[in-house]
């Protein structure tokens, strides 16, 4: 007789390595925007000083417009000035990202999975749970990402950290980082869970805390066959 276990709650973080390499990732990503802001000063020759940030402003604003008595902004300055304000844009989202990384927290039991970050409360029936599949095939960390049957982002109270999390993971997809400690592990319980709902829908019923396979039952099972 084949034994099962339920799905007792339990919570996935991601591993010490993997914190460190986030907050390396981090300093990285805030050292960059320094830089773009620093760069970005020099070329549009902007003065930070309080007696100097308005009156540098005017002037940049005249060199826009092309207005009388002013230079135009030469090629040497604002390509380069539109590449910094690039970055100066899109490091901020980086920077969410690796944040709301570091302070996930994947929490499965017999009613469904919960994803919590910075600011952030999702919680999914396994039954909402559609498909679990790679992001990337070839690469070096696995990381794979759940597809929901709805979006619950309306949960999110915050209107910043909704946006923020939208524009890093879309409105029904969650993560399934690559450094989660006993990721193995969470991936067969959610794959189980997969199967135990498609089973369930093919019966015409709805799951309630469906029954993993025992792992070592399987096993041992296979070596018989």
């Amino acid at each position: 007789m084949d034994e099962h276990a339920m799905v007792e709650e339990k919570s996935y973080r991601l591993d010490a390595g993997s914190r460190r390499t986030a907050y390396l990732m981090l300093v990285g990503a805030v050292l960059v925007w320094g830089f773009a802001l620093w760069t970005l000063k020099n070329t549009l020759k902007i003065g930070f000083r309080p007696q100097n940030l308005l009156p540098s402003l005017q002037l940049l604003a005249r060199r826009l417009v092309g207005a009388e008595g002013t230079q135009p902004l030469t090629a040497e300055e604002w390509i380069p000035a539109l590449m910094m304000l690039v970055l100066l844009v899109v490091v901020p989202l980086l920077i969410w990202t690796i944040l709301e990384e570091l302070r996930a927290v994947i929490t499965v039991g017999p009613d469904g999975l919960v994803f919590r970050s910075i600011g952030i409360d999702l919680r999914y029936p396994w039954a909402e749970i559609a498909a679990l599949r790679p992001t990337e095939e070839d690469a070096e960390e696995p990381l794979d990402e759940l597809i929901l049957r709805q979006s619950r982002l309306d949960r999110i109270r915050n209107p910043l950290v909704r946006f923020l999390h939208w524009q890093a993971y879309g409105r029904r997809k969650l993560p399934l980082y690559g450094g989660l400690e006993a990721r193995e592990e969470l991936v067969f319980i959610i794959q189980a869970q997969l199967e135990q709902t498609a089973a369930t829908d093919e019966e015409g019923t709805s799951p309630m805390g469906a029954a993993l396979p025992d792992p070592a039952g399987s096993e041992q099972t296979a070596a018989l066959d």
